[in-house]
């Protein structure tokens, strides 16, 4: 009997062996996706952290505020002779600020890590490389090695930390708007002289006196080693030229209220007017002090020329130029004012 002729076949691997890279595949996506997630979940923690220290400080300033409006208040319906409202704002914004400075802490959170590398200057962006994933960090300042556990808490204290900034470019320009539109300008342009010397002179004289004291001050304390780095004569000036600015909120205040004699008013108002304008310019032209060479805080006649010559062109330049705006703002309204008329 014959056999039934056979017919050689491959053998055929198991169904589990083709489902193996398939397999790989989804668990590598599933790790990245995985790794992706938990990277959203640790953002979204932070972000929801961050809005909370921002609720936070928005809730005590407008405590501060209400408490300020309700003082004033107060202090309108009850006279007291030896206090005013202004100066016991001031109080409540001190007494908040040591409380918030030593006496609330924030958790630290176990992701800040504290990494070495060889860049010899601080860049404004870093971009890091995380497991070939890029993230970037912007510079906030430097911190001290002593104080390098503390970084929590100084962030929430540069985020109640009036920004100069807001001050500069929102506050203040409505601010001396007003001061210039509720101006009695007879009295003003009547001591417009005096107004000027103390604006300018007194100014240059204030810094430079606070600059010296300031500078003899930190030579003596360098000298009895209680104090190290590196402190030049310019930024004493520098540091002179900031409290130069000074604005007498409070005694304008006070001057209001007893209708003081209106030259006497008229001069410390100017005064502060001019004051801020002065101290802004005084102190940019001092950071413009650049000497030539290797000692970029020494002495040199051309430096200080130059100095001096950007004093006076950034004061010209913001002269004429809010001269110019004041004067098409005038026209512009007076055609306006013609034409509804």
């Amino acid at each position: 009997m014959g056999t039934a002729p056979t017919h050689s076949r491959g053998v055929r691997p198991p169904k589990a062996l083709l489902l193996l890279p398939f397999l790989l595949t989804f668990v590598l996506v599933g790790s990245r996706g995985e790794s992706h997630a938990m990277d959203n979940v640790a953002t979204e923690r932070m972000a929801e952290e961050s809005h909370r220290q921002d609720s936070a400080n928005l809730l005590i300033f407008i405590m501060l505020l209400t408490l300020t409006i309700l003082t004033i208040w107060l202090f309108k319906h009850r006279r007291f002779r030896f206090l005013h409202e202004t100066g016991l704002a001031m109080i409540y914004g001190l007494l908040v600020g040591v409380i918030l400075r030593f006496g609330v802490h924030v958790p630290q959170s176990t992701s800040d890590l504290i990494l070495s590398c060889a860049v010899n200057a601080s860049p404004a962006t870093l971009l890091v490389n995380v497991s070939g994933r890029f993230y970037e960090y912007t510079l906030k300042g430097e911190v001290s090695r002593s104080k390098s556990h503390q970084v929590q808490d100084d962030e929430m204290l540069r985020k109640v930390t009036f920004d100069p900034e807001v001050f500069f470019n929102i506050l203040l320009p409505p601010i001396i708007f007003h001061a210039g539109y509720s101006l009695k300008r007879r009295h003003f342009f009547r001591n417009i002289g005096s107004i000027l010397a103390y604006a300018f002179v007194g100014t240059v004289i204030s810094c430079f006196v606070i600059g010296l004291i300031m500078y003899g001050f930190v030579s003596f304390m360098k000298v009895v080693g209680q104090l190290g780095g590196d402190f030049f004569f310019t930024d004493c000036l520098f540091f002179g030229a900031i409290v130069s600015a000074t604005d007498p909120v409070t005694v304008l205040a006070i001057f209001n209220e007893l209708k003081v004699d209106v030259d006497l008013y008229a001069l410390l108002f100017g005064e502060s007017v001019l004051n801020d304008a002065v101290a802004i310019v005084l102190s940019s032209s001092i950071v413009a002090y650049q000497p030539a060479g290797d000692n970029s805080h020494s002495f040199e006649a051309m430096a200080l020329l130059k100095s001096f010559g950007i004093f006076l062109g950034v004061f010209s330049g913001s002269l004429a130029l809010g001269v110019a705006t004041g004067v098409m703002t005038a026209l512009i309204s007076f055609h306006l004012c013609l034409i509804i008329a």
